[in-house]
C-alpha cells in the first residue's frame, strides 16, 4: 500500500466510531484486510503526523482555537480526532450524510413518485453501514447493496431544458427517432418539464413538450396537444426566445399523465379513459397477488371489491404489458376489445411454443 492511500485509510478509521485508534489496532487492521505484514510504530506515529498536518491545512482557524486536532488519551492509549464532523480529506461524515438526508427530505416535493425518499434511504444506510463496521469483524461482502443507477442518457441536455422550462422560453429541438438510419426531425414548440420514468429497461428523462406549428400570435398550451420526446434521442437545443403564453386556469403538465399507467400516451391525448374491469385468478404461485394489489393499486383510480378491481384509465402498451406479465392470474373482464386483444396476444405466444 502507497504512503498516501494508507494514510487515508488511517483517515477513515479515525471517522469510525467503533474503531478505537491504537498503534495495535491499526497495525492488525492493516495485516488482515491490505496484507500489510510490515507496518511498523514507526511508521504509525508518521501517518498521524501526516494527518495533523491535513487537518491542519482544512482547519486552519479551527486549530488556531483547539490546537492540534488529533488527541491522545494517556488514560486509553488511543488517539482521536477532536470533533466527530472533521476529515483529512474531501469526503462525507456520518453527520454530513444525515444532515444532508434531512434537506432532501424535507424538500421532498422536488421529486417524483418517491424517488427523495429513496435517497433519503440510501444516504442513512450508507451512514448507517459506515457506523457499524468493525474493524475486527471486516466482512467479505457488503451488508447493503444500493441500486446503482449511474448517469442519465441525455443528462447533458438538463440543465438547458430546466432553463427554458422556468423562462417559458420556445424552444427547437432536433430530435432523432429509434431507426439507426432514420433521419433526425425539427420540433419547434414550448417544453413544459422533464419526467423520469423506468420502462422496464432503463431508467431514462422524457420531455413534455407542446409542439407549435405557427411562432406568431398567442400560445396557449392544451394536454391533449403535448408530445413525449426521450432526453437521450435530442441531439441539440436553440432557444427561439420567450412566448406570448396564456396559461389555462389550472393548467398542470402532471396531469397529462394522471390516466396512464407509465408515461406513454397512444395517441396524444385523443384516447378516451375507459373503465377496465379486472378479475383476480389467486393461483398457488402467487397467492399473495391479491393483498399486494390491495396494498399497492396499479392506478390512482382503482376500486377493489373482493377478487374484482376496477379501473378508469387509458389503455395503453404499459397496461397490457402489466396485464400480459401477470395473465395467469388476472384475467380481463371488459372492455370486450381489450379482453379480445389480450386473448389474440396470449394464443400467438402459445403458438411460439408449438
Amino acid at each position: 500500500m502507497q504512503a498516501k492511500e494508507r494514510v487515508k485509510e488511517l483517515n477513515d478509521l479515525f471517522l469510525r466510531k467503533t474503531f478505537t485508534v491504537t498503534f495495535a489496532h491499526v497495525s492488525s487492521y492493516f495485516k488482515d484486510v491490505w496484507d500489510e505484514v510490515g507496518y511498523g510504530e514507526r511508521t504509525f506515529n508518521r501517518d498521524i503526523r501526516e494527518l495533523k498536518e491535513k487537518l491542519k491545512e482544512r482547519y486552519p482557524s479551527l486549530e488556531n482555537a483547539h490546537g492540534e486536532l488529533i488527541k491522545y488519551s494517556r488514560a486509553s492509549q488511543q488517539y482521536r480526532y477532536i470533533r466527530d464532523d472533521i476529515s483529512a480529506f474531501p469526503s462525507f461524515s456520518e453527520k454530513e450524510l444525515n444532515q444532508i438526508a434531512s434537506i432532501i427530505e424535507f424538500n421532498k416535493h422536488l421529486f417524483t413518485e418517491g424517488t427523495g425518499n429513496g435517497i433519503v434511504n440510501k444516504l442513512r444506510a450508507i451512514s448507517l453501514e459506515n457506523n457499524l463496521a468493525q474493524f475486527h469483524e471486516v466482512l467479505p461482502w457488503s451488508a447493503i447493496q444500493l441500486i446503482k443507477e449511474g448517469e442519465r442518457s441525455g443528462s447533458e441536455q438538463l440543465k438547458t431544458l430546466l432553463a427554458c422550462i422556468y423562462a417559458k422560453k420556445l424552444i427547437a429541438i432536433t430530435h432523432k427517432g429509434l431507426e439507426v438510419e432514420g433521419p433526425a426531425s425539427v420540433k419547434r414548440g414550448l417544453p413544459l418539464m422533464i419526467k423520469e420514468y423506468n420502462n422496464g429497461w432503463y431508467t431514462g428523462w422524457y420531455l413534455l413538450f407542446y409542439r407549435v406549428e405557427e411562432m406568431a400570435g398567442v400560445i396557449r398550451p392544451r394536454l391533449e396537444d403535448c408530445w413525449i420526446y426521450a432526453l437521450d434521442r435530442i441531439e441539440s437545443i436553440q432557444e427561439l426566445g420567450s412566448a406570448k403564453l396564456r396559461i389555462p386556469a389550472g393548467f398542470n403538465p402532471a396531469d397529462f399523465f394522471k390516466d396512464v399507467l407509465g408515461i406513454f400516451r397512444n395517441t396524444h391525448g385523443a384516447a378516451p379513459v375507459q373503465k377496465v374491469h379486472l378479475r383476480l385468478e389467486i393461483s398457488p404461485e402467487a397467492p399473495w397477488l391479491g393483498q399486494y394489489i390491495q396494498k399497492y393499486p396499479i392506478h390512482e383510480s382503482q376500486k377493489m371489491e373482493g377478487l374484482s378491481v376496477g379501473l378508469y384509465m387509458e389503455i395503453n402498451q404499459e397496461l397490457e404489458g402489466f396485464l400480459m406479465r401477470f395473465a395467469n392470474e388476472i384475467q380481463v373482464v371488459e372492455p370486450l376489445a381489450l379482453r379480445q386483444k389480450m386473448r389474440n396476444r396470449l394464443q400467438k405466444a402459445a403458438e411460439n411454443y408449438l
